[in-house]
């Protein structure tokens, strides 16, 4: 993949996740129940910021979503201009990072106060963390919705997006790694590296599918 069409394909996986969640979210605000999950979201426990869990939690979201220490970054700014503004970027990025968690937040809050609603319980009650979030309980929700065939497909180009950005950053910090230590060997075959390259990460991510 050349440089010109990845950055294309940037900017559509970038920003479709996006789009999708500005449409949950004005599917979730209309679910009955949608501001009592929003209320708990936005309501603090402060006896929580006692906990250690709740630290690593935080700290672990952080370095997931903004990647440091993956090289990423790192390969992204080395196509920047000399004289780029990398002060600028660096906040714009962590700031966009954290706003786009808290507005994500909304979505997924709105969606648990209607289950909670639907399954008369708690929001508390209602809620898994990590994975099963995502995977469990937002799935579960959007299956009991009208439309629910229509909510599932964006939600899953949603998911789909992330993972191809995610897989475009991180396969990018190696690449531009690898064609600048052998600009010869792979910096001029750069479309051929990439085509074997990702062929051999297919092929051996197939086990992680399969017990």
């Amino acid at each position: 993949m050349t440089k010109g069409a990845l950055l294309q394909a940037v900017w559509v996986t970038a920003l479709a996740p996006y789009v999708v969640l500005f449409i949950l979210l004005g599917r979730g605000v209309t679910l009955p129940g949608a501001d009592v999950g929003i209320r708990y979201y936005l309501t603090p426990q402060w006896d929580k910021l006692k906990e250690s869990k709740v630290w690593i939690d935080a700290a672990s979201q952080i370095f997931f979503s903004l990647g440091p220490g993956f090289g990423t970054l790192l390969a992204l700014a080395s196509y920047n201009k000399f004289n780029n503004n990398c002060y600028r970027d660096a906040i714009l990025t962590s700031s966009i990072n954290c706003l786009t968690s808290f507005l994500a937040g909304f979505v997924i809050f709105s969606v648990l106060g209607y289950m909670a609603h639907v399954q008369n319980k708690s929001v508390a009650e209602v809620g898994l963390d990590g994975p099963g979030l995502v995977f469990i309980v937002y799935p579960e929700a959007i299956a009991t919705m009208k439309g629910s065939f229509f909510w599932s497909i964006i939600f899953f180009v949603m998911l789909i997006t992330l993972g191809l950005d995610s897989t475009f950053g991180g396969l990018e910090a190696m690449i531009t790694a690898l064609c600048d230590e052998y600009p010869r060997l792979l910096g001029r075959h750069r479309e051929i590296f990439v085509a074997v390259l990702l062929v051999f990460v297919y092929l051996f991510s197939l086990p992680t599918c399969t017990y």
